[in-house]
């Protein structure tokens, strides 16, 4: 049994605007905690560190879905 594929598994949302959305929200995260950091121990740079990657991975997802969009002339 054969199964078409819904989405590229690169894309992390169903609509590029949700991408953003959640992009943003997880670098905004981030930059809330830089701010906060209290000096020593390394928990905190490290959850900077992955909530960055986060927004930066929804925004990319979000970015490379738009231009497919677009190419394809579907969005």
């Amino acid at each position: 049994m054969e199964t078409a594929a819904t989405k590229p598994w690169w894309q992390m949302t169903r609509t590029p605007a949700a991408g953003f959305w959640l992009g943003g929200f997880w670098l905004l995260f981030a930059a809330i905690r830089w701010w906060s950091l209290e000096p020593g121990g390394w928990v905190g740079p490290a959850t900077v560190a992955l909530f960055a990657l986060l927004g930066a991975g929804y925004l990319a997802s979000a970015a490379a879905d738009l231009r497919r969009r677009r190419a394809t002339g579907t969005g």
